[in-house]
């Protein structure tokens, strides 16, 4: 899906703001959880976009997922994830890194990590918790055709639709969880 364009989830949005969409993980607009039944409430939103997502483009019965993680450093080795992120999705191994720094003689190396997971992978729900609670940023998850993108983050989540159609779809589908903030 995203050609040349580094797997940062601002990066693909600004490159793909056609098909994007951003979503909120709590009515109102609430940014984080208080209680365990909000917490739910945000596991219940992600999983229902992402098997939506999955019964547009994925075969009859396939769930699976790739998740992206990331840690970030100053050089361009990588290095080691948070624990949280690295027990959340332990198989993950280290795919590309990019130099996303915008001024000279500044180096700002995000490292990515990929791992497969599905849907209802216990896994995965404590990563989009992890997420939802601003444990970590960076995540990433795509089907297997990477068609399509999901990128949570504290508050909502974005998706890069595989396009237009796809997108006003999904919007239809989900209306009233939309974000006011695009």
């Amino acid at each position: 899906m995203w050609g040349t364009c580094p797997p940062a989830a601002p990066r693909l949005h600004a490159r793909f703001r056609q098909q994007s969409l951003r979503f909120d993980s709590l009515p109102e607009s609430k940014r984080y959880a208080d209680t365990d039944a909000e917490r739910a409430e945000i596991l219940r939103r992600r999983h229902v976009l992402l098997e939506a997502l999955l019964n547009d483009t994925a075969l009859p019965g396939d769930d699976a997922l790739f998740a992206v993680t990331c840690s970030w450093s100053g050089t361009s080795q990588p290095t080691a994830r948070d624990g949280m992120v690295a027990r959340a999705v332990p198989a993950a191994v280290h795919w590309r890194s990019d130099d996303l720094a915008t001024q000279p003689g500044y180096h700002s190396w995000h490292h990515y990590f990929v791992a497969r997971t599905t849907v209802d992978d216990p896994a995965l729900g404590q990563l989009l918790l992890l997420v939802a609670s601003d444990g970590t940023d960076g995540v990433l998850l795509a089907d297997r055709t990477l068609d399509w993108l999901y990128h949570p983050f504290d508050g909502g989540a974005r998706v890069i639709a595989g396009s237009t159609d796809a997108r006003d779809g999904l919007a239809a589908e989900y209306n009233a969880w939309l974000s006011p903030e695009r």
